[in-house]
């Protein structure tokens, strides 16, 4: 206890001696500062003490402290303080600590707060708030010391450290304090909440409330500077990028652009994952806090993030945040509440706003498409489009209140993020349907244009939802209901609908209902002909939902690609009208309409015959289902094997027979429809396609169902007099169905038939429409005869033969010449009659009435003539008696093969089998069209006939006239399709194999397809000896020991015109080949035709190979292996016909190709570059290709050892003669080289990239790479070195040395050759812009860059190896862009290399002495950027040397082109290095000074702005100015002229530079004077040249100076003033005006220069006398031009020198003689002037006239006179002239300023004169001696011509100077 009393005893003491200490020292503030230094911190640190009396006394003494330190001269110990407040936990320690160290702060130096903020930033985190606050606002006041390193270097890299915050957790807290600063308003307080900061926050910033905190003018802080240099603080490497981010986000939204540039700039540069979810939490609790413009950017954020859409709840809370949907009237109350509870803060702006809903529908449009894959998205996405909804609904829906474009587009995107948000979002039924009828509605009356995108692209989306199969029906009949309810809106008349929604719903249909759906096809046959306007796209969707491939193509496993049901399909279309209830019920049908058409009300009667076709398509695919296959062209292929096959229409009638009742009459409605359709007068469009549904299911009807047809077969009359032919025909196959039915009376059979035969009786004179219904009803009673006998009803044989008698014969038509038309439709009609055995067969007369005829038409190549004239063969009987007549028949279809028309050899083969196979032929078959009871007109095969044919047709086979083979191997095809089933057929198909074999040599295309096809076809009728027999040929005739060319004299090797001979003639058998080598006397001739045929047929046999089926002979065979390299060639051949077949051969032979080609490769490989340098260019082209697949993704050691062959291989063929053979070694050298530079992305420093760059880059190098003469060849190879050097990497390193000499080389080879064309051509201002055109096409093209690529990959060894290439480079450049690009390797080299590179420097320092002087000046530049990187490098040395180098040789320059290249150097090192410039300063600064005088325009601007740069003023030419000196001295003892110039300018500067350091200092150096003073005399003794007035004009001011020296030294005082007179005596017009100036101007300076009146006299007299003047004559004849001097005022050179010259004598006087003696001195310039008139006499100088009031100096006196002559006047008063003496003088002025002259000039010269009167009146007043001058004559005189000029002046302020005048007159 007692120690603790003594203790505290102690305390007490101590604390009252260091009180005493410093009160004691108050009167001295010196003494105060340091005993404060020395006690301040232990007093301090007693307030911590246990004792009250202690700690109460040290308050105390505080308290008298704080009335010492008042004084802003006192500065505590700050850095003492912030220690014992860092090492203290006393709280009251730190309170005084704090409140000292913010009293003295402020008054440290920068760098002693610089010092302090490491220790104030060091642990901030711990202590309390309270004093935290305060030393936070401390660090604050330091911020503007703290300098920040430049970004990425050293110092940046250690920043951190060197701020104390080492410690993440510190960081962290300042980088969060400094956020929330910048979150601080102006007038933030308690109760004025801040967004985004707590209550607590502001009183942290506002250190609990001080209003003053933030109050400059109060010594607080200016907010808005601090957030920038808090900010920039931010921005430094103090703080890593996640400490940063969120302050980053709050400086990005300020509103100032300083602050909002580097939050900008901190986001772009940030590494910080979105995808951390502590951030991302933070992130959504900122967006909850802050105003609109911190959200907008907290949205773009979190629309980066994908772990931002897992926060549901916040994601809904951003919603409810941004947009009021309950549009309620906000109250103006900032503190107002949302539904969540958290403050809204004011309303944002309309813009604000708008901007916001943006972001937010970006957020949530991300959210939508990012969120279904990362949670469980049903929670929120139901919710968020009814949002969306009510945002849509409360802008006005469907129609929108407004439509302005901000409006639009956040509308649109609402709509588009509904369309995504439904597509991952599970929503029950009713949602779903709700939704989907919502978009159409929108969809049809929402007006805006840019809208509607959207909603459709939301209805596309939505429509996922409904993807069949439907598992409740409900669904299904709602959705169809929806859709058809729209798709029939635009019927409707509704002002409410603004569009069409057709396109949409069809969509829907064919994605949201199954194919099997009925309604879906019914609505896209409305979308296809539903209305005559509507649009392509709709048409196309209807389409694209009937097409059964569509389906199938998509291959989606979900959606059933069942057929709908046809008997479903006819109950709607034509039967229930379930469809279109909506129609029926409000339109209506029409009384008289069948009801068939109840459906297709109005226009709609165009999709009737599209919904008869479409229940006939799906007819005949239901009954085909198990053997049709769909593909791309299944609607042709179906048609052609319903009207060609008869297994096909067997199915279809096989089908038909097992009908059930309701099918049967559903088929019936079907085949009504038709029916009704076809009669259709009033729709002309739909009968056609109606017809033709109609004969096609009829085709296929049984006689029952045709049964209740059959009476109306007299309504078809009209269809057969129609005028159209096609109907025509329809017509009578319909009729002949109906007409010719069993069940059809004889009554009105009959009754048809007379009227159809009537009709016939006008065929001779008939014309025009009637003879169209003549044909017609020829057409149709062959028809109906026909179906009589084939339905076999009883007695209808005689029926059917005598409709036939009245038929004429062909020969009869043909005599009546008949139009074409009608002989054709008889050779139709004739053939049905032949067919069914009817017509008389006369055999006399049967050649001659019916064969002649058709034979005439056949020749023509008319193919229903030749079909007539083998159904006629087929009507002849079988006894032998018409053997003959058959055999001429038969002749005479053979004779058809000189025919050129492919498809008539058809019709030719399909005659031939009819006339021999008879009924036994499938094409003979396939005429019956109805149901047959019996077989009576079956008329059995010849087969003697058959076999006979077929040997013909294999012997002509074997011929070699090119049209006769062609026709056989037609023939024989068609023979084998129709009768292959034949036993006589069946037993040759070996010799038909034979013979399509052969002719698979053929030239023909189209014999080889047919030949080909003939080959399936007997390959799959034969037995398995023959397949085998079959695949061995194929692969030995691909192999090249198949069927050769055999040649005769006489054989066809060439189509006539193939190869013309030029004479009209061309070559086309041996024969001609022989004569034509016999005229030409070369028997080579022989040989090359016949390998060009050679060849032609191995091509040809190669193209027909392996079609229509081939491949899967192949497919069954043993492949020989060297067959592969040859097949995988030719899968790349040029014709795309061969492509397609080898590739379908590659796939039957090769069942597994990765298998084949990894144990082939080597065999394939080789055989492709032995053949991509063969002679064929097919087989190059083929080969490159193949190559190019080869390699394709294949590991590189498979490849590795054909590597360098196939580049050479490559690039070789890259410049073949023929294009696409090149085209495609480009693509082989753009596959090898994108797997290199591939392979160097991937993995640049391994062993297979490493491998690639040793096998490629050496070729890529050499003479046949990037150096190869071909233009294409080295263009790509320098692309694909390029992109070596661009992935190289590390990989480069043993290549660069090299690489960096072609690289550099190839800048100025690859340059086009049309640069140096202009170049040569343009003059030398646009050469200066071509060449900055190249130099950056140098820099900035992908060469530079390529170079560049290799520098970075640079080392220690490289270096050493690049090192001597690059100097010998540099030594042997030529081109500009090499020289460029040699400057920019030495940049490189010096800044990312620097430490490789220094001890290289030296020498490329050497080279640059010289390269920096080339001639061009973008050389010259480039070089001289690089030597400024190179000292940056060099040693102090080296870079001495240089710089001195360089000075030197502009001293010894001779031309203004080599002073250019040293400015250059120069001004590149200033801007470059500035650095290592002003470590070189006492060299560069004053050769600077002397370079900016240059007399060089383009070298005076370089220097001026490294001058200005660097120093710029006059203490910094003051400093220099010994080197200066001594530069110029050097310039003015050369021979040159233009440095002579240069530094005599200088001089003059440095005077001017002297004398303005006067100004400055208020002291004038002697030493300055004395050392410039030599080497300007030096300058003045020059002659004459341009410029040289600038010596002149500091020399008056360097004899101010020079006073002191003056007056010690009379010889300077004479060689002044000899100077002086010596440059006034100068003979040249332009110097002399500057030098009067000067001489006045040196007279006047010092008065101890004495009067040097009359030397000014004697030199400026002779200037002044005009008389002398008018002696010259003519010696100023030529114009004078104005002078250059700006006191010129735009008078000529002339005036200028006599105003000089003049003003020189009135104001030369000594201003010492002027002070004594003012009247005296006003004489003798009186006199002086008066005496330069001849006639002068001494006695009358103010009696006579003034000399110059002379007319030759009225200009002068306006313009200059009278103020100088006020100037002189006011002197003289000064002076304080007295005596009578003064009047003459007074007068002699007032006589000199034309106060009785009319015209006074401008009224500034008016004034002038005004106030050298004044000045007069002020003498005169002065001189008066106690008169008042008022009284006197004189002042009269002056009172009378004040007056005078007053009442005439016009202008105010005129008036108001003579007014003062007058009242200085009293």
């Amino acid at each position: 206890m007692a120690s603790s009393a003594e203790e505290e005893k102690k305390d007490i003491s101590l604390l009252d001696g260091a009180e005493w200490t410093l009160l004691s020292a108050s009167s001295n503030e010196k003494k105060l500062q340091e005993r404060l230094n020395v006690y301040l911190c232990p007093i301090l640190l007693k307030a911590g003490s246990p004792h009250v009396r202690v700690r109460n006394k040290v308050i105390s003494v505080c308290g008298n402290i704080n009335k010492l330190i008042q004084s802003p001269t006192i500065v505590l110990p700050v850095a003492s303080l912030l220690d014992q407040f860092k090492e203290t936990d006393s709280p009251l320690i730190k309170h005084f600590d704090l409140i000292y160290i913010q009293h003295s702060v402020g008054r440290l130096e920068r760098y002693e707060q610089q010092q302090l903020v490491p220790k104030a930033l060091k642990n901030i985190r711990t202590g309390s708030s309270a004093s935290l606050s305060q030393l936070f606002n401390v660090v604050l006041r330091m911020l503007p010391t703290i300098k920040i390193p430049s970004r990425g270097s050293k110092e940046d890299a250690t920043f951190r450290e060197a701020m104390g915050l080492s410690h993440p957790e510190d960081a962290k807290y300042v980088a969060e304090w400094l956020g929330k600063l910048l979150l601080l308003p102006a007038n933030a307080s308690a109760d004025k909440p801040a967004p985004g900061l707590t209550e607590a926050d502001i009183s942290f910033l506002t250190l609990a409330g001080k209003k003053d905190t933030w109050n400059p003018s109060a010594g607080g802080l200016n907010l808005p500077e601090t957030r920038i240099l808090a900010a920039n603080f931010l921005a430094s490497g103090a703080f890593t990028d996640l400490e940063r981010f969120i302050p980053a986000l709050y400086a990005a939204s300020s509103t100032d652009y300083r602050i909002s540039g580097i939050g900008e700039d901190l986001l772009k540069r940030t590494s910080v994952s979105l995808e951390d979810k502590t951030l991302v939490s933070k992130l959504y609790d900122a967006h909850s806090k802050l105003q609109p413009p911190y959200r907008i950017r907290i949205l773009g954020m979190l629309s980066k993030s994908e772990i931002a859409t897992t926060f549901t709840n916040e994601v809904l809370a951003v919603f409810k945040r941004n947009v009021d949907l309950e549009k309620k009237v906000e109250s103006q109350d900032p503190t107002c509440m949302d539904i969540d509870q958290r403050p809204t803060g004011p309303k944002s702006s309309g813009l604000e706003q708008t901007k916001l809903h943006r972001a937010l529908f970006e957020f949530i449009n991300w959210v939508a498409r990012i969120g279904p894959s990362k949670t469980d998205f049903n929670s929120i996405g139901v919710n968020l489009i009814h949002m969306l909804r009510q945002f849509i609904h409360s802008q006005g829906w469907p129609r929108p209140h407004q439509q302005s474009l901000d409006d639009s587009v956040l509308r649109s995107r609402a709509y588009e993020t509904i369309g995504i948000l439904a597509k991952g979002t599970k929503m029950d039924d009713h949602r779903r349907s709700g939704l989907a009828a919502w978009l159409f509605q929108s969809l049809s009356e929402d007006p805006t244009p840019d809208v509607v995108v959207n909603i459709d692209s939301a209805l596309s989306s939505v429509s996922t939802l409904f993807k069949p199969p439907h598992n409740d029906f409900r669904v299904e009949l709602e959705l169809q209901s929806i859709l058809i309810s729209y798709m029939l809106l635009g019927n409707e008349t509704d002002e409410k609908v603004v569009r069409s929604t057709r396109h949409a719903v069809a969509k829907w249909a064919n994605n949201c209902l199954p194919f099997s759906d009925v309604t879906a096809r019914w609505i896209n046959i409305i979308a296809v002909a539903g209305r005559l306007d509507e649009r392509n796209d709709v048409v196309e969707e209807g389409y694209k939902g009937l097409d059964p491939w569509t389906y199938h193509v998509n291959d989606d496993e979900d959606k059933s690609k069942d057929l709908p049901e046809w008997p479903a399909m006819v109950d709607v279309f034509f039967k229930t009208g379930r469809a279109t209830r909506k129609s029926t019920e409000e339109g209506g049908m029409d009384i008289d309409a069948h009801p068939l058409f109840r459906n297709y009300p109005g226009d709609m009667i165009q999709a009737f015959p599209i919904a008869v076709d479409y229940c006939k398509k799906i007819f005949f695919l239901t009954a085909l289902a198990d053997s049709f296959v769909f593909d791309a062209g299944w609607q042709q292929r179906l048609e052609a094997l319903v009207q060609s096959d008869l297994e096909t229409r067997q199915a279809i009638r096989n089908y038909h027979v097992q009908f059930t009742r309701d099918d049967a009459l559903l088929f019936t409605d079907l085949l009504t429809a038709a029916f009704e359709g076809m009669l259709r007068d009033d729709a002309p469009k739909i009968i056609e396609p109606c017809a033709r549904s109609f004969v096609d299911l009829a085709s296929f009807s049984s006689k029952v169902i045709l049964a209740f047809l059959a009476p109306r077969s007299r309504e078809l009359l009209p269809l057969i007099k129609s005028n159209k032919k096609e109907l025509r025909t329809l017509g009578a196959k319909a009729l002949g169905i109906l007409a010719a039915h069993p069940s059809h009376p004889a009554k009105e059979l009959d009754d048809v038939t007379a009227s159809l035969i009537d009709i016939t009786k006008n065929l001779k004179t008939a014309v025009g429409a009637e003879l169209n219904a003549v044909e017609g009803a020829f057409l149709a009673l062959a028809h109906l005869a026909s179906r009589l006998v084939y339905y076999s009803k009883t007695g209808a044989a005689d029926r059917a033969a005598k409709i036939a008698s009245v038929f004429p014969t062909l020969e009869e038509v043909a005599s009546a010449a008949s139009v074409v038309s009608t002989q054709e439709t008889l050779f139709e009609a004739w053939s049905q009659l032949w067919t069914a055995g009817l017509g008389e067969k006369d055999q006399g007369s049967l050649i001659q009435s019916f064969v002649d005829p058709l034979v005439v038409h056949a020749k023509k190549g008319n193919e229903k003539a030749i079909a007539a004239l083998g159904r006629l063969a087929l009507s002849l009987p079988s006894d032998g008696s018409w053997g003959e007549t058959l055999e001429k028949m038969l002749a005479q279809l053979y004779a058809l093969y000189e025919l050129k028309q492919v498809e008539v050899h058809f019709a030719v083969g399909e005659a031939i089998a009819a006339a021999v196979a008879r009924w036994d032929a499938e094409v003979v078959q396939l005429t019956v069209d109805v149901e047959s009871a019996g077989r009576e007109y079956w008329a059995p095969r010849r087969a003697a006939q058959l076999v006979a044919v077929l040997e013909k047709l294999l012997a002509d086979c074997k011929t070699t006239k090119p049209s006769l083979l062609k026709a056989s191997g037609i023939w024989l095809f068609c023979l084998i399709q129709r009768c292959s089933h034949l036993e006589e057929v069946q037993s040759r198909l070996r010799l038909c194999q034979v013979a399509f074999m052969r002719l698979l040599s053929a030239r023909d295309e189209l014999v080889q397809e047919t030949a080909s096809r003939g080959l399936a076809l007997v390959y799959e009728k034969g037995d398995a000896g023959l397949k085998s027999d079959l695949t061995k040929d194929l692969v030995a005739s691909f192999t090249g020991s198949g069927p050769q060319i055999k040649v005769e004299e006489e054989t066809e090797l060439f189509d006539a015109g193939a190869l013309p001979t030029g004479d009209g003639k061309s070559i086309t058998s041996y024969k001609d080949i022989v004569s034509l080598a016999n005229e030409v006397g070369d028997p080579s001739l022989v040989y090359k035709f016949m390998s060009l045929a050679t060849n032609a047929a191995t091509w040809s046999t190669r193209s027909a190979f392996g079609r229509f089926g081939l491949s899967n002979i192949l497919s069954s065979s043993e492949v020989d292996p060297k067959l592969y390299p040859k097949l995988y060639r030719y899968r790349f051949d040029p014709n795309t016909n061969v492509q397609r077949s080898m590739n379908d051969i590659w796939k039957a032979l090769v069942k597994d190709p990765n298998a084949v080609l990894e144990t082939q490769f080597d065999n394939i490989m080789n055989d492709l570059l032995k053949s991509i340098l063969g002679r064929e260019w097919r087989v190059r082209e083929a080969s490159c290709s193949a190559i190019a697949e080869l390699i394709s993704g294949r590991p590189f050691p498979k490849y590795e050892k054909y590597y360098k062959d196939i580049w050479a291989a490559a690039v070789k063929v890259a410049d073949d003669v023929k294009a696409t053979v090149r085209n495609a070694a480009g693509k082989l050298c753009m596959a090898l080289s994108t797997t290199l530079v591939r392979q160097l992305e991937d993995s640049g420093s391994s062993a297979t990239a490493k491998s690639m760059m040793n096998e490629a880059l050496p070729f890529l190098l050499s003479d046949k790479g990037i150096e190869s003469s071909a233009d294409d060849v080295k263009y790509f190879c320098v692309s694909t070195v390029v992109k070596i050097c661009k992935r190289g990497g590390s990989a480069l390193k043993p290549y660069i040395p090299t690489l960096m000499v072609h690289l550099l080389g190839l800048l100025s080879t690859i340059e086009p050759e049309a640069i140096n064309y202009y170049y040569q051509r343009v003059g030398e201002a646009n050469r200066d812009k071509l060449d900055k055109l190249r130099a950056n096409a140098v820099s900035q093209g992908p060469l530079g860059e390529a170079i560049e690529d290799c520098l970075r990959n640079v080392d220690a060894e490289v270096m050493d190896q690049l090192v001597p290439k690059l100097s010998e480079t540099i030594k042997t450049a030529i081109g500009m862009p090499s020289k460029i690009g040699c400057g920019r390797a030495i940049w490189s080299l010096s800044t990312k290399h620097g430490i490789n590179f220094e001890k290289h420097a030296p020498t490329f320092l050497n080279l640059m002495e010289k390269h920096t002087l080339d001639r061009n000046d973008e050389v010259s530049q480039g070089y001289a950027r690089a030597t400024a990187y190179l000292l940056r490098v060099a040693p102090d040395a080296a870079k001495q040397r240089f710089i001195e180098k360089f000075i030197n040789l502009y001293l010894e320059s001779d031309t203004d082109a080599r002073r250019q290249k040293v400015a250059n150097v120069v001004l590149a090192l200033s801007k470059i290095s500035p650095d290592h410039f002003n470590a070189l300063e006492t060299l560069l600064v004053p050769f600077s000074f002397l370079g900016k005088h240059d007399t060089d325009e383009y070298t005076q601007k370089a220097f001026k702005e490294v001058w200005d740069t660097h120093a710029g003023t006059h203490l910094s030419v003051t400093k220099y100015l010994k080197e200066i000196v001594s530069l110029a001295d050097k310039t003015l003892s050369t021979a040159q002229w233009a440095l002579k110039h240069g530094g005599a300018l200088t001089v003059a500067d440095a005077a001017e530079s002297v004398a303005g350091t006067k100004t400055i200092t208020h002291h004038v150096n002697v030493e300055h004077v004395k050392t410039l003073w030599p080497v300007y005399d030096k300058a003045l003794i020059l002659k004459t040249f341009p410029g040289k007035e600038k010596l002149l004009e500091p020399f008056p001011k360097f004899v101010e100076l020079s006073k002191e020296l003056l007056e010690k030294d009379d010889k300077l005082v004479a060689a002044y003033k000899k100077v002086a007179i010596r440059e006034a005596k100068r003979n040249n017009d332009v110097y002399r005006p500057h030098a009067f100036e000067c001489l006045r101007r040196v007279a006047t300076a010092w008065d101890g220069f004495g009067d040097m009146l009359p030397d000014i006299k004697t030199i400026v007299a002779p200037y002044l006398d005009v008389e002398e003047e008018d002696k010259d004559g003519d010696a100023m004849d030529v114009d004078t031009p104005a002078s250059s001097s700006k006191d010129s005022r735009g008078l000529d050179l002339k005036t200028v020198t006599k105003w000089k010259a003049l003003e020189t004598l009135s104001k030369g006087y000594n201003r010492g003689n002027m002070s004594k003696n003012p009247l005296s001195t006003l004489k003798e310039v009186i006199t002086a002037i008066e005496s330069i008139d001849p006639k002068f006499k001494p006695a009358q100088v103010f009696t006579a006239k003034p000399y110059i009031t002379r007319p030759e100096f009225d200009v002068i006196r306006k313009t200059y006179w009278y103020e100088c002559a006020k100037d002189i006047l006011e002197a003289a008063a000064v002076a304080g002239a007295a005596g009578s003496d003064a009047v003459p003088i007074i007068r002699w002025f007032l006589s000199t300023l034309d106060l009785d002259a009319e015209d006074t000039g401008l009224e500034s010269q008016r004034i002038a004169r005004a106030k050298a009167v004044k000045g007069a009146i002020q003498l005169g007043k002065i001189t008066a001696e106690g008169v008042e001058f008022k009284t006197t004559e004189l002042g009269k005189d002056v009172e009378g011509l004040v007056t005078g000029s007053i009442e005439k002046e016009r202008s105010l302020d005129v008036q108001k100077e003579w007014k003062e005048s007058l009242k200085l007159l009293g």
